[in-house]
């Protein structure tokens, strides 16, 4: 016993010291240089605003001028998502004001939702009081952002600007409310007239301009005339907006940086009727191109575009803008009270306009199949494995004499779906947006990876325990995210069970599905790895020393900064973890002890936001903002927009609303301690199986709680829990006698032989 502790002391010391620097706060995550507190001197910026712009519309005929850019300069995508799903084009504006997702969102005809058109920006009117113009209606804006939990302060960057003694000129109506103060004012405005002199370029260190913007696409189901028009209208648009862009370069002064996005999904629309649909168009990545200097030191040229909001080569926010143009003016702190942070290059792109721009329609591409077909995977499983375990049940209560081949199949469907989540992050490896049949390469890649897996799990050696091929895959699944969320999160990146810069929830790390996928992984597969070392005679102490081992290495790749940063995966995890330790340990669960886990889970949580919080602003992830909303008294609001979000999920999600809890009923009754045979005899073959099950549920209770998306999270880690638990018990159901035989049941080294 004492060798034991001596090599158990050992592996934690090893484990410790390979996890060190994931729980340091170095800023040199995902090679994010550290933030400077106070910017650069201030250097002069040109920001042009064109609502609707996507790659798709750069092309070397209708828009030289972009495309040219796109080869030679900084170049990305832009996830514009705002309060709601699809972003208007005042939204967009009022978002670049705050640098939080801002709103325009209004209930004309009091029928308690929001109207389903865009407005146009308001033309700001000749100040009464003073210099400059006001912008029409600026305290109903205002009201709008107080009615959402986003903490918007639009004027956030007039008043800074104005504070540090920066002039800025607004050109268009959009400008204005960029840069409009937390008053509505404006101090330096000039209406668009189509052409923009070298003089007013001069005028001021920072100028903004509202290019307008292009016509929407038609609605889909549009006839091919419509469309056809439609996309002409778009494209002549796109045409004349490229000239003024091509002059405005040929203006800029010396040592100005250029930006440019596309800052909206949809321009003006028409007021429907109410039986009409929305003319909004869907939600897209949009384009963001970036030229001169950068704000921290260097130059842009021909590499990706992005920010430590993202962490994502290629891709931006429209939360980054504010603090962008504020580290141009030279502000102190130019990311403070804004959730984006500056715009920089992250390595260089394929340097011709060609290669470019197809790469970023790829990845707008994959946006666009992650929005349509993600639903629809998580259907495909449910669908395969309802029906065959219903088929399997029905042939085993008739007594087929075929009892063995029906467990068989069982096992194996229940294996290969257990294995589709992770194939699908796999998946990415092939970057099957960049082919001309993105859907194919995509679900060959899935089929193909989720059998490969099945065949290593039912094939190799550990097949001959009950839990040898859930092991398998389950502790390929965990390995295969905690590497992914430690190298950068590219595997997540617009895969159908991962991070959607649509959706911009998260950007790097662990989200909150693959957060389900890998917490269920990794208490399988640490169940898996004490249950083995109990069957070669280790001892419980041991055995619940690795299972701890385990779960200290999944909590702390999941909540460390430089990983998956999960703010609420530690708080879900750890009480999990707790009951499998205390299972395998062989001690009794109790209230007390699954406090003490609680209790722990929270200290650790404030050990990582702490550590977090030390690192510059401009570095710091979802752990060290939420401790920062704690010093500043708004932590509660966060906390109540997360647990409004959770419960939303209840209304968005019904049938998983009822259908989750009555899964969770079923489960516990089926393992309780006089349950089914079936139970009985997988605990007989794998005695920790108890308290794993019970381990998931407490895990995915948890994440319900803790984390915005609700009801997904137990959802998703029932979809990945139950075919693994299943496989487990359809072998331990093979290998033990039929119901029928009276035969005793063979115990655990008869059926494995000696060992």
């Amino acid at each position: 016993m004492r060798a034991g502790r001596t090599r158990l002391g050992v592996l934690l010391i090893m484990v410790l010291a390979v996890l060190a620097p994931l729980l340091t706060p170095s800023a040199a995550a995902a090679e994010t240089p550290p933030a400077a507190t106070t910017s650069d001197p201030q250097q002069r910026v040109v920001f042009l605003g064109i609502a609707g712009l996507a790659w798709p519309d750069i092309t070397a005929e209708g828009t030289p001028n972009l495309y040219e850019m796109a080869g030679s300069e900084a170049a990305g995508s832009l996830t514009v998502r705002t309060v709601r799903t699809r972003t208007c084009v005042v939204d967009g504006w009022l978002t670049v004001s705050a640098g939080r997702r801002a709103t325009d969102m209004f209930d004309t005809d009091a029928d308690g939702e929001n109207d389903r058109y865009c407005r146009q920006p308001p033309e700001p009117v000749a100040a009464q009081d003073g210099p400059g113009v006001m912008v029409p209606a600026w305290e109903l804006l205002q009201q709008q952002q107080d009615d959402n939990s986003y903490n918007a302060e639009i004027g956030l960057l007039g008043d800074r600007l104005a504070e540090a003694g920066v002039c800025a000129t607004a050109v268009g109506p959009g400008a204005a409310l960029a840069l409009a103060d937390s008053t509505g004012r404006v101090p330096t405005y000039h209406q668009f007239t189509g052409d923009l002199g070298g003089g007013l370029l001069n005028e001021c260190p920072v100028t903004v301009v509202d290019l307008g913007g292009l016509a929407n696409p038609a609605p889909r189901g549009s006839d091919e005339a419509t469309v056809q028009a439609a996309l002409d209208t778009r494209r002549q648009t796109a045409a004349s907006i490229d000239q003024l862009v091509g002059r405005i370069i040929d203006q800029l002064p010396p040592d100005t940086a250029l930006m440019i996005a596309g800052l909206a999904d949809s321009v003006a629309t028409p007021v429907p009727l109410p039986e009409e649909p929305t003319p909004m168009p869907p939600a897209g990545l949009r384009v963001a191109l970036a030229s001169g200097p950068i704000a921290d030191g260097g130059t842009f040229g021909p590499q990706w575009l992005t920010s430590s909001s993202t962490l994502w080569p290629g891709l931006v926010q429209l939360t980054d803008v504010a603090s962008t143009l504020l580290a141009y003016a030279g502000v102190d702190e130019p990311a403070k009270d804004s959730v984006g942070r500056p715009w920089r290059g992250a390595g260089a792109h394929p340097g011709s306009s060609a290669a470019t721009v197809s790469e970023l329609i790829g990845v707008d591409r994959a946006s666009d199949i992650y929005r349509d077909q993600s639903g629809p995977f998580f259907q495909i499983l449910g669908v395969v494995l309802l029906v065959t375990f219903a088929a399997a049940v029905l042939a085993l209560r008739r007594r087929v004499s075929s009892r063995s081949v029906v467990l068989r199949v069982v096992q194996a469907v229940a294996v290969l779906a257990a294995a589709a989540p992770v194939a699908s992050y796999l998946a990415n490896v092939t970057r099957w947006w960049r082919y001309d049949q993105p859907n194919t390469v995509l679900w060959t890649s899935i089929v193909v990876g989720a059998l490969a897996l099945t065949v290593v799990a039912l094939a190799g050696p550990w097949r001959r325990r009950v839990y040898g091929p859930p092991g398998v895959v389950a502790g390929v699944t965990a390995t295969v995210l905690a590497v992914d969320v430690a190298s950068g999160s590219s595997l997540q990146q617009s895969s159908l069970l991962g991070l959607s810069p649509l959706v911009a929830g998260r950007f790097y790390g662990f989200g909150n599905i693959p957060f389900a996928i890998f917490v269920v992984a990794s208490l399988v597969a640490a169940a898996a790895l004490g249950q083995w070392l109990l069957d070669i005679h280790r001892s419980r102490r041991f055995a619940a020393g690795a299972v701890m081992v385990v779960g200290m290495i999944a909590v702390v790749i999941d909540g460390a900064p430089q990983a998956g940063a999960d703010v609420g995966g530690i708080l879900a995890a750890i009480p999990g973890f707790a009951v499998l330790v205390l299972g395998t340990y062989g001690a009794r669960v109790t209230f007390a002890r699954l406090a003490l886990a609680a209790a722990g889970a929270t200290a650790l949580f404030g050990l990582f936001a702490f550590l977090d919080w030390l690192r510059p602003p401009g570095s710091r992830t979802h752990f060290g903002s939420f401790f920062d909303d704690v010093l500043s008294g708004d932590a509660l609001t966060v906390i109540f927009r997360k647990a409004e979000a959770s419960f939303g999920t209840l209304e968005r999600w019904p049938i998983y609303g009822w259908l989750v809890p009555v899964i969770y009923v079923v489960i516990l009754w089926l393992t309780r301690p006089d349950g089914e045979q079936a139970m009985e005899r997988t605990v007989q073959h794998w005695s920790l199986f108890r308290y794993l099950v019970w381990a998931a549920l407490l895990t995915g209770a948890a994440g319900f709680a803790a984390n915005d998306s609700g009801i997904i999270v137990p959802a998703l880690l029932l979809t990945v829990g139950v075919p693994l638990g299943v496989a487990a018990v359809a072998a331990a159901s093979r290998l033990s006698p039929s119901p029928a035989d009276d035969t005793p049941m063979a115990s655990s080294s008869e059926i494995y032989g000696s060992r």
